[in-house]
């Protein structure tokens, strides 16, 4: 199996293609995208954006899941930029007490007002299972969910900016080359003609209507490094992590079996994406990044047996129904790394 020198993503990934030289298609996206990025600048950028939003005496949303990401915009816009802040959050039905106890830190500690959003959870878990019986994974209504908190409580609240961690579009973005987009017309492709349009308001954002919003997505502005990021939550916040030293979507009951979904569907796991967007972000070096992939994966080979015990239950499935779907048919390519 091949591998690209650089970002060690393999060759099962999605159009993932590896050059003479060993380099792949996603490295060199990155170089021609990133080439002229000039840190200092887009900080100033950000800063400009925030003084005329300060200026007009504005609130700000901020989508917040008790995760690193979020929980991190969450202290830079309270903390370090004094922004009138309102947290949005969105019930998955999948929340762990670690994001609960985040989430009052949060709150506490920043003192910033959070407000939940919860929608219909009988039509989250049937979502849940629909888009698992069709693509093999179950992601996507919980990440519109997410989006769709911050719309929800910016219109109630009179404000127009909404602030987020999402990396989509950073230096450190993970899903490159089109994979695992969990956008709008993915989710309305498996959706709409199944649910009521009243079943969706709390889930999912029309198109039309993100527009009338400001959306910053804060990765895009500054260094985006994962454990610097949480040495200062620790400090500030008392962040956690969860029970079992966990620290990527600590928000989520079974993150884990997404990732083990994701290694049997393509060889390899979010955690793998992640640590060669931070190689490709100069963030760690290849020869680290192959030290963590390696560690990361092997524990992902094994099925979480708890998250995958919870996730059955909600979705009224069978291990068997499960491991009959004709998505899961990869090898874990760390075996060849």
């Amino acid at each position: 199996m091949k591998f690209c020198k650089r970002c060690l993503l393999p060759e099962t990934y999605p159009k993932l293609k590896i050059n003479e030289d060993g380099l792949c298609n996603a490295c060199e996206q990155y170089d021609e995208k990133w080439k002229h990025f000039d840190p200092n600048k887009a900080k100033s950028e950000f800063e400009k954006r925030i003084r005329e939003i300060t200026k007009r005496g504005e609130k700000v949303v901020v989508t917040c899941s008790g995760g690193i990401d979020s929980s991190y915009v969450a202290f830079l816009c309270k903390r370090k930029y004094n922004l009138d802040v309102i947290g949005a959050n969105f019930n998955h039905g999948f929340v762990t007490d670690t994001a609960k106890n985040n989430l009052a830190r949060i709150r506490e500690t920043l003192n910033i007002p959070i407000i939940e959003i919860t929608p219909d959870l009988e039509i989250m878990y049937r979502l849940y299972r629909d888009f698992l019986l069709a693509t093999g994974d179950f992601c996507t209504p919980c990440c519109q969910g997410c989006c769709r908190s911050g719309f929800i409580v910016a219109r109630n609240n009179n404000a127009r900016t909404i602030i987020h961690g999402g990396v989509s579009g950073s230096r450190v973005e993970f899903n490159v080359l089109g994979m695992l987009r969990h956008h709008y017309d993915r989710f309305m492709k498996y959706a709409k003609n199944n649910y009521p349009t009243d079943k969706l308001q709390k889930i999912v954002t029309p198109t039309s209507e993100i527009s009338e919003f400001n959306l910053i997505a804060l990765p895009q502005y500054f260094d985006w490094d994962e454990d610097n990021i949480i040495g200062i939550l620790q400090k500030e916040i008392g962040w956690e992590t969860m029970p079992n030293g966990r620290t990527r979507h600590v928000d989520c009951l079974v993150a884990e079996v997404s990732d083990f979904l994701l290694q049997k569907k393509f060889g390899f796991s979010k955690r793998w994406m992640t640590i060669s967007a931070n190689i490709r972000a100069g963030l760690i070096d290849t020869e680290t990044g192959r030290i963590k992939i390696k560690e990361e994966e092997e524990k992902i080979q094994q099925e979480p047996v708890d998250a995958m015990n919870i996730l059955l239950e909600k979705l009224k499935l069978t291990r068997e129904e499960l491991y009959s779907l004709p998505f899961y048919k990869c090898e874990p390519a760390v075996r060849y790394l």
